[in-house]
């Protein structure tokens, strides 16, 4: 199984010149605040189609929150962050190109996108198919995440996973754990990494203020 990896931070991406796609292929707005949530989290997790593994990655990292597969509307002080997961597979890449392309044509509202988490759909190599194909979406999201597949987490309820919350320590990378019982490094360093961007977006002059 490959490690997570941040992948190196592309150029922005040129918004000049990329389609929309047709509205079949995109995701609403929410009309309202997105329901289901209790504390405002930092950035929202979008799946792009369901299985994505958003809900697991807004369970075990404790700032995000699954936005049911809408973009929010950003009332009420909504956070506008927003980070698109993705299986990796042809569809799911597929459905996040259509996603990317429609909020860098001004038809995803006020949201700001911070990048895209693929995670891994089996475990072994990633087909270098798939791969070419991550990389050409990834240059819309401006940042790329990947995560590896963890076995541990098919045989469970999200709700039962261990919880990640900033500032939790970092364990020894040597040491073995179970990630049924600790949130593995990878997904550490994918927190730690995204609070990070939300962090140099307020700090350039974003409008939302971190009540953290």
């Amino acid at each position: 199984m490959t490690a997570a990896m941040n992948l190196p931070r592309r150029s922005e991406a040129a918004q000049a010149g990329v389609v929309a796609p047709p509205e079949s292929r995109r995701a609403p707005i929410w009309d309202r605040p997105v329901p289901g949530v209790g504390r405002a989290p930092l950035w929202w997790l979008l799946g792009v189609h369901g299985g994505a593994g958003a809900s697991t990655l807004a369970h075990v990292l404790a700032p995000a929150a699954d936005s049911g597969r809408r973009w929010p509307g950003v009332f009420d002080r909504e956070s506008p962050f927003v980070v698109l997961v993705a299986r990796e597979t042809i569809a799911g890449l597929t459905r996040a190109h259509d996603l990317l392309r429609q909020h860098h044509s001004g038809f995803a509202g006020s949201c700001e996108v911070l990048g895209l988490v693929t995670v891994a759909a089996r475990p072994g190599r990633l087909p270098a198919e798939i791969r070419r194909y991550r990389d050409v979406v990834g240059s819309l999201a401006g940042q790329l995440w990947q995560i590896p597949w963890y076995e541990e987490w098919t045989l469970v309820e999200p709700e039962k996973l261990p919880v990640w919350t900033p500032g939790d320590a970092i364990p020894p990378k040597k040491r073995k754990i179970d990630p049924l019982d600790e949130v593995p490094l990878e997904v550490r360093e994918l927190g730690a990494d995204i609070v990070a961007v939300v962090r140099e977006n307020l700090d350039s002059g974003s409008s939302f203020e971190e009540e953290r």
